[in-house]
């Protein structure tokens, strides 16, 4: 089964004070004991940096890094770059749906990344992703 890990999943992971942090670790311990594989795109790991960094400063930014790195070398989650190809996906899809949406240039991204690796669920509190037709997770 693969996962498609959002900012708002990496960001409530690390900072205690975020209103889904509870939840966030509940289903972190659940997908660790599954055969998931895990997928996010250097797009969120933008977005989790720099939202870390104001939230929780640089030291407890730099060890998150550090520990989405490890997942990464260990072989357990994917980083997904995104290519010029991705980018004009996402933004014919950006300029579609946003006449009544409010879906971020990065959750479009986000949506091209999935559809292309066939993933059905999302670990994100981000509504977004239900409006896009996938599963959201927890």
């Amino acid at each position: 089964m693969r996962i498609f890990i959002d900012t708002s999943a990496w960001v409530a992971l690390e900072n205690r004070k975020d209103i889904h942090y509870e939840q966030a670790l509940t289903f972190k311990n659940e997908i660790s004991n599954r055969r998931y594989r895990l997928y996010t795109s250097n797009f969120i790991q933008d977005e989790t940096y720099t939202l870390l960094l104001a939230n929780i400063g640089y030291e407890r930014t730099i060890e998150s890094a550090k520990r989405i790195r490890a997942l990464r070398d260990k072989g357990l989650l994917h980083v997904v770059h995104v290519t010029e190809e991705i980018e004009e996906s996402a933004w014919e899809i950006f300029e579609r749906f946003n006449r009544d949406k409010f879906w971020s240039f990065t959750d479009c991204t986000s949506k091209v990344i999935m559809e292309l690796f066939d993933i059905k669920e999302a670990f994100s509190f981000d509504r977004n992703f239900e409006q896009m037709g996938f599963s959201r997770k927890p």
